[in-house]
């Protein structure tokens, strides 16, 4: 048996190629003519882009701040989203009658999923300096939407739509933010304001319940309490010098006789008022006999005479001596009230002591018949002799004065009464000004805390006003459109060259991997390595391989079918790229130029 040797051409890839050349033609060709009919029969898609700006606002932001705070990319996904909507998206394939057969046999998801897929938003950044910390950073200055479609016209109609929509929504969602923001600070000013109110009339309340005891009234009522206590000094040290006035004034009375006679310097017996009436009678009746009416002395003996009998008793003028006094001090009290009032307020220490004063000396006044004599509310000290029928003037003056004495002393008694019950008072509010304070503070604190919180809210209410006017008349950061859709003179989809260029390294890269599978799989023995691994032994000799005429015309004709192929398929790969991706010559000047060659 005559084998070749794996040296020899037999066994060469060439030599497989040669064998396997009818599939790898079949299978190349196959795969080529797929690639042809999808780069010619493939539908195109047109994409009509809007371009949209993002303009920053035109006033100054340290002058109007805007109540939009968020970035542009960000408020772009949120308003896309907007869009984006099921229903938004329903209406425009309704519209425009998109995806009719896609619609008949798919679910109303599966459209909205075909429409969001054949829409695209864009964002475009630019190298910009961050203001806030000065570093160089990505922006998103303008954003631009696009929508393919089979039908260039159509496209542009979508895109047209879709930008609308972006421009409208973002109207509306600023203006809308700016809305909100004013009203919320409305309701939260107007809040704060009942809060106010309510803390203000509550302290109002406090203040009236608590009007003596409040802390800005210690300072008075510690001045108030020194002064009491010095009235009350002042008025003990009186009430001792009329104790011992007191006490000088019974001993004298106890050293006197009420019914003494007593004598004048001259040695004349004093007489007592009925004695002296006696006699003036008898002197006026003498004088009128020896006289006119009209003389002097019988005018002065009876002006005499009437006054003596005026008063029937001793114990008559001394209350009516008693009634004039009261009615003197009456008097010089209503007068010292008159002048304490002009200058001192009305609960003044002093008009309210001489206001008790009156009252006390005119009860007295009033509850006393005139002539009456008047009664000693105390009992006189032991040692103070009685005698109503005493004559002695002496006695009687000495007696006056101790009863004006005594008086005083009651006086004074009860003004201390009340300047203690005054002190006591005063030393209470005094004594609960600091549990009043703390709870007065704590009123006070929230009260400045919520003016404070009101006056920043109101701010806030006044700066969201200005902002709202500022988004109503579009002077805030808007979206303008640069670049409207048009509809396209040109596919973006499909590729044709590319898709020829991938199916020609596809066709080869098949039948190549045909010669090899074919190849893999062939169990025929075709040289002495075959052999030598079939029988376990080296042949003895190797026969290199005769070819015949036969053989060499046969190897001419595929020579030349595939020389035919390639010039055919060369042909055929310009022609389609000259008629559907740019002209042939448009190239060559390409190439040209690239090259540096002018033409």
């Amino acid at each position: 048996m005559s084998v070749t040797d794996e040296s020899s051409p037999s066994s060469s890839p060439s030599q497989a190629l040669r064998r396997r050349q009818r599939p790898l033609l079949v299978v190349a060709g196959g795969v080529l003519l797929l690639a042809i009919l999808a780069a010619l029969f493939w539908p195109p898609s047109y994409t009509a882009t809007g371009t949209i700006l993002i303009e920053q606002q035109e006033l100054p932001s340290e002058l109007v701040r805007s109540t939009v705070s968020s970035y542009a990319s960000q408020r772009v996904q949120v308003i896309s989203q907007r869009v984006m909507t099921s229903e938004n998206l329903m209406g425009i394939i309704q519209r425009y009658g998109l995806y009719v057969p896609l619609r008949k046999r798919s679910p109303r998801e599966e459209v909205i999923k075909r429409m969001r897929k054949d829409t695209a938003l864009e964002m475009i950044s630019a190298d910009v300096i961050d203001p806030r910390d000065g570093h160089p950073t990505k922006a998103t200055i303008a954003f631009s939407v696009g929508y393919s479609s089979p039908s260039a016209e159509l496209a542009s109609k979508v895109a047209n739509e879709l930008v609308s929509l972006y421009l409208q929504q973002n109207i509306e969602t600023r203006q809308q933010s700016s809305r909100d923001a004013a009203e919320f600070l409305t309701g939260e000013s107007g809040r704060l304001d009942t809060d106010i109110k309510a803390l203000q009339a509550r302290i109002a309340s406090f203040k009236e319940k608590h009007a003596n005891e409040l802390p800005e009234l210690t300072q008075l009522n510690e001045q108030k309490s020194l002064r009491v206590n010095e009235e009350i000094r002042d008025t003990d040290a009186q009430l001792r010098s009329l104790d011992q006035q007191v006490t000088y004034l019974n001993a004298q009375l106890a050293q006197i006789n009420p019914t003494a006679q007593v004598y004048t310097s001259t040695g004349e017996r004093v007489q007592s008022p009925e004695d002296r009436l006696k006699y003036v009678r008898t002197e006026y009746a003498r004088a009128l006999a020896m006289y006119t009416p009209d003389h002097p002395d019988v005018q002065r003996l009876k002006r005499e005479m009437e006054g003596l009998e005026a008063g029937a008793t001793v114990d008559a003028r001394l209350a009516a001596g008693e009634a004039n006094d009261d009615r003197r001090q009456l008097e010089d009290a209503e007068t010292q009230l008159a002048s304490a009032e002009k200058r001192y307020a009305p609960d003044h220490p002093d008009v309210v002591r001489l206001e008790h004063v009156v009252a006390a000396l005119r009860s007295r006044a009033q509850s006393e018949p005139p002539g009456s004599r008047i009664a000693a509310p105390e009992p006189e000290p032991a040692d103070t002799p009685v005698n109503p029928t005493a004559d002695n003037p002496p006695y009687i003056q000495i007696r006056a004065q101790l009863e004006a004495a005594l008086g005083q002393i009651r006086s004074l008694q009860k003004k201390r009464e009340e300047m203690e019950s005054t002190l006591g008072l005063v030393d209470k509010h005094l004594a609960d000004t600091p549990m009043v304070e703390r709870e007065y503070a704590a009123m006070l604190r929230d009260l400045d805390s919520a003016q404070a919180e009101y006056r920043q809210v109101r701010l806030k209410q006044m700066d969201a006003q200005t902002a709202e006017d500022l988004e109503t008349e579009r002077k805030g950061e808007r979206f303008t459109l640069i670049e409207p859709p048009i509809a396209p003179e040109e596919p973006t989809s499909p590729n044709r060259p590319l898709i020829l260029i991938f199916g020609l390294m596809f066709a080869l890269a098949a039948g190549f991997g045909t010669v090899a599978l074919l190849e893999s799989t062939d169990a025929s023995v075709r040289g002495r390595l075959d052999l030598q691994s079939l029988l376990a032994a080296a042949p003895l000799a190797s026969i290199p391989r005769i070819l015949t005429n036969d053989d060499w015309a046969r190897s001419r004709r595929l020579r030349l079918h595939a020389l035919f192929g390639s010039v055919a398929g060369l042909i055929v790969t310009l022609a389609l790229i000259h008629v559907f991706y740019r002209p042939l010559d448009v190239l060559w000047a390409v190439a040209l130029r690239r090259m540096g060659i002018e033409v």
